[in-house]
């Protein structure tokens, strides 16, 4: 595009007159201060040094002056940057005043009793390998690949590099990864996943006695081969939330208290809390079973189940254990209020499961060579 006679001349012009008065500006500081060294007998190095401090003046406050009169660029819409308002966030929640903080003084004390009365045989192995749920709805999935680290399992599949380990997102479960972060799983779900890597024994709350409960508790935290992993409701601990899964780590005999490693731990603490309203927490209906929560006691495949921990009571409740170290496998699952039974054959030592289908009243997975 050609420009315009008179523009260029415009320009032309403007652009000499410029030049010229830089000169004359020039011309006229040299000459002044010429003259003033001369009155105060500087040196002529001196002279030179002091001209061109002072060319350097002008010239900046030349450039000032053009800068400042400069009008700014008019602001558009293109140029607006919209800024998405903060979402609401919390720094975890205060503890209830029934619960007892396992890092306060009174909880350093019931655990150094729990510890010295042999109640938490289990705890080191549980806080070497503690996993902090890495989705909100991962409660699940962290607690039993904290247990299953715990146990020294070998899952059979890298984690990440040539390492074979455990962490909460490679437990597939049969919900699809969307589904399982809004909503985690399910007790059944959670039985179906951890039967898959280990010998486990899953127990309804509306099943087992509280006479039970204790019982198994008291039987878990004296050993460091078995662990009991809750499925129990916040709501009825004063808690915030509604299902939740963690492991117990330890019980204090005297006052009648069980640690919960809570695996939200960026939420609430690990706490202490009375063995008879944890038992009382896990009664309440998940409202997407319809059933009553619970607990499991889980240990390695290779390793003898005391048969005294099967259920007390029999019932269409879904529960599942080995027998025999593994050599049998049954599964009971609420199907139309009666009684399913299915056998699972035992799985070879060089198979390893890498998802995982649960559907009610039957329990089907899949598996493939290492």
């Amino acid at each position: 595009m050609n420009t315009p006679p008179s523009i260029s001349a415009s320009a032309s012009a403007s652009a000499s007159s410029l030049v010229s008065d830089d000169i004359a500006e020039s011309i006229r500081v040299k000459q002044t201060m010429t003259s003033l060294c001369r009155l105060s007998n500087i040196s002529p190095s001196e002279t030179a040094l002091m001209e061109r401090m002072a060319q350097l003046s002008c010239k900046s406050q030349q450039k000032t002056a053009t800068l400042s009169s400069t009008p700014p660029p008019e602001s558009s819409d293109e140029s607006t940057i919209s800024v998405e308002e903060e979402k609401e966030s919390f720094y975890r929640r205060a503890l209830p005043e029934n619960l007892v903080s396992f890092t306060s003084p009174e909880g350093r004390k019931l655990f150094k009793e729990s510890l010295n009365e042999g109640f938490a045989e289990g705890y080191f192995n549980l806080a070497g390998n503690f996993t902090v749920q890495s989705e909100p709805a991962y409660c699940g999935p962290s607690s039993l690949a904290m247990v299953l680290n715990a146990l020294e399992v070998d899952p059979g599949r890298t984690w990440k590099g040539v390492w074979r380990w455990y962490s909460d997102e490679l437990l597939e479960s049969c919900r699809t990864e969307s589904d399982l972060k809004a909503n985690g799983i399910t007790f059944d779900q959670f039985l179906c996943l951890a039967s898959s890597h280990a010998q486990v024994i899953a127990k309804r709350g509306k099943t087992a006695t509280r006479e039970e409960f204790l019982r198994d508790i008291r039987y878990v935290t004296q050993r460091d081969d078995i662990f009991m992993v809750l499925s129990f409701s916040r709501p009825a601990l004063g808690q915030t939330g509604d299902g939740h899964f963690s492991p117990i780590g330890a019980y204090h005999p005297e006052t009648n208290q069980a640690l919960v490693l809570d695996s939200a731990r960026y939420k609430y603490p690990s706490w202490f809390c009375d063995v008879d309203k944890l038992y009382d927490s896990l009664q309440p209906v998940d409202v997407e079973t319809d059933l009553p929560r619970g607990y499991f006691l889980i240990c390695r495949r290779d390793a003898h189940m005391d048969p005294s921990l099967f259920p007390l009571v029999s019932s269409p409740v879904l529960h599942h254990h080995h027998i025999d170290s593994g050599v049998q496998s049954t599964v009971e699952a609420e199907s139309d209020n009666e009684a399913a039974v299915v056998d699972l054959p035992e799985r070879p030592a060089d198979v390893f499961p890498t998802k995982i289908s649960c559907n009610k009243g039957a329990i089907s997975c899949c598996s493939s060579s290492k």
